[in-house]
């Protein structure tokens, strides 16, 4: 299966996405917001070529819309290529949080999270600026255990590559082979790798200033890790959720 994706862009943030798959005699078309399904629809064709050829025209037309082509490739219907979603998830979070502390830079940003929902259908990002050193012994901890409590989301327009990469496989007029345990599974690891890549970079901070960081990768609204607190985090965060989680009994 082809695949081509374009975007148009509003001072370097995309807002309108195009994509184009062709599988067989088949086009497969969609277009819409970013971050949103958008609206598909599939032409048929006499051949593979003559649906190649639409492609590449397809192609060609949407570019002359002020679109730009960002991505393309082959996608296998029977599998996904989880090593390039982690890539694409590394890329898209970094973005959306460096727009998360271009939007508030008088404050720090110590909580970092990544996930999607039980059924694997999205990536979602957030943060927080709550420090756990402020936090006292019989305070409530769960505003910093849970990221869907936390307040800033700015930035998931640059999430939109990856999820463009798994909608395939909730989509009614996609090919898509790939078992949901494995989605579910391979999703999650992604993000968990994402996020230990960018702090191998330094993102989130060294020395001291990464005591006091947390990251999570989780189900939205969910207290289940997914095993991401101790890949993720210091021994100085793993135990203080392990005591909060004691309290909670």
């Amino acid at each position: 299966m082809t695949w081509s994706l374009f975007y148009r862009f509003d001072n370097g943030v995309p807002t309108d996405f195009h994509e184009l798959r062709q599988f067989g005699s088949s086009l497969w078309s969609a277009n819409g917001k970013v971050i949103t399904m958008g609206q598909s629809m599939v032409a048929e064709f006499p051949s593979p070529q003559a649906a190649k050829d639409a492609l590449v025209q397809r192609g060609k037309e949407i570019e002359a819309q002020g679109y730009k082509r960002v991505r393309e490739g082959i996608h296998d219907p029977a599998r996904i290529d989880f090593p390039l979603l982690t890539t694409e998830i590394r890329k898209g979070a970094r973005r959306a949080f460096q727009a998360i502390r271009a939007a508030h830079p008088d404050e720090t940003i110590r909580l970092f999270a990544l996930g999607s929902d039980d059924g694997a259908m999205t990536i979602v990002h957030a943060a927080g600026n709550l420090a756990l050193s402020a936090l006292g012994d019989m305070d409530d901890e769960s505003e910093v255990w849970h990221f869907a409590e936390w307040p800033y989301e700015e930035g998931g327009e640059f999430l939109d590559i990856a999820y463009r990469m798994i909608l395939p496989c909730h989509r009614s007029d996609l090919p898509c082979d790939v078992e949901f345990d494995v989605l579910h599974a391979g999703l999650f690891e992604a993000c968990i790798a994402a996020m230990e890549q960018l702090d191998r970079e330094g993102f989130f901070g060294t020395g001291e200033a990464r005591e006091e960081v947390v990251l999570l990768c989780q189900s939205e609204g969910t207290e289940h890790m997914e095993g991401s607190i101790g890949r993720l985090n210091t021994s100085r965060v793993v135990s203080r959720l392990e005591r909060w989680i004691k309290l909670c009994e």
